[in-house]
């Protein structure tokens, strides 16, 4: 697992902004089937260091991908490719689309910033995504212009090849090649679901089907055992935290999945202050009982790195209690994941 995630890490970088020339996903067309093709020696290791690029979700001045992606251009090499992080489940493909970006200013954007904080919701979530890559070839490159974000256009006779990330065998498999009208960067959520809907049924079936195992965890948790404020106190299959302060604390299920890692699922409201803000305050019945709010790893030094994702709204359909508005990633600057010792 460890080199697959490092390997999955070497895909970090620059981004390019670049200007909007394509068009929708209705003029493309299939020219092939989606039968597995197995990969050839001399294929594109769309991971390997030397293409690192950042993770983003701008593509340009007033576009905003509904996903994790980075690009590459090389017109006189391997042409152009993006690499798409695309959540299996709605309510992840929710987060990136609707919630991430809503309190960013981008009059004061901080690009590597966001590199790292989308890297580390990723990294250690990769099973919650179909990775793929959107590929031309340089011979469907128009580079006439320059080869640059801003001046490349398409052939009219391109060729999308379109690769799945299999995180089994750490292998690309080319899964279907279609003409292309648009760059890269620009294929969205819809089109990937639209094109291989078996692919995401499946893997919603299998992830909310995947078993797991009575938690035999005991203990407490703090960023900071002699200066923290909060404490994750868990006995076995249930912990106490904190959400919000000393205002707001909820109970959580945990669930042993493997070794050295568990999972957090929100169980009921232990204590809400009257005090709080009516924007802050939950109401327990419309809160997802069902949906991971947390991942538990426990290292090799006896610490632990707790990966925060947000309590589920089913009401709203969007997640809650993201960022500094959860209590542990507040008093760790807003690091997430956040890196625990036991008291």
């Amino acid at each position: 697992m460890e080199m697959q995630l490092s390997k999955l890490l070497y895909a970090i970088g620059i981004l390019l902004l670049m200007s909007c020339k394509g068009t929708t996903k209705d003029n493309i067309q299939t020219i092939t089937s989606t039968q597995q093709v197995k990969p050839h020696q001399d294929q594109i290791d769309f991971f390997n260091k030397k293409y690192f690029t950042t993770y983003n979700l701008a593509i340009d001045e007033s576009n905003l991908s509904d996903h994790p992606y980075f690009s590459y251009l090389d017109c006189k090499n391997e042409g152009y490719f993006s690499v798409h992080f695309v959540p299996k489940e709605k309510d992840l493909q929710l987060f990136w689309s609707d919630d991430y970006y809503k309190k960013e200013d981008f009059n004061t954007y901080d690009f590597e910033k966001d590199n790292r904080k989308i890297e580390a919701l990723i990294k250690n979530n990769l099973n919650a995504y179909n990775v793929f890559s959107y590929f031309i070839k340089k011979e469907y490159l128009d580079s006439k212009d320059g080869c640059t974000l801003e001046s490349i256009w398409l052939t009219k006779n391109a060729i999308a090849e379109i690769f799945l990330y299999n995180l089994k065998t750490n292998e690309w498999e080319l899964v279907k090649k279609k003409s292309s009208k648009i760059l890269p960067p620009y294929a969205d959520n819809n089109f990937f679901i639209s094109h291989f809907p078996n692919l995401f049924v499946k893997q919603n079936k299998a992830v909310n089907e995947e078993k797991t195992f009575p938690s035999d965890l005991k203990g407490s948790w703090a960023v900071s055992c002699d200066n923290g404020l909060t404490t994750f106190n868990i006995n076995k299959d249930e912990g106490l935290i904190s959400l919000y302060g000393n205002s707001i604390y909820i109970k959580v299920q945990v669930e042993k999945r493997f070794e050295n890692e568990y999972i957090l699922k929100f169980k009921q409201i232990a204590d809400q202050k009257d005090w709080v803000d009516t924007s802050l305050r939950i109401t327990e019945s419309e809160i997802s009982k069902d949906k991971i709010i947390g991942k538990f790893f426990i290292k090799k030094d006896g610490k632990v790195e707790l990966h925060w994702e947000g309590l589920y709204n089913i009401k709203k359909q969007k997640i809650d209690y993201t960022g500094k508005d959860f209590s542990l990633i507040r008093e760790s600057d807003g690091e997430n994941p956040i890196l625990l010792e036991k008291c």
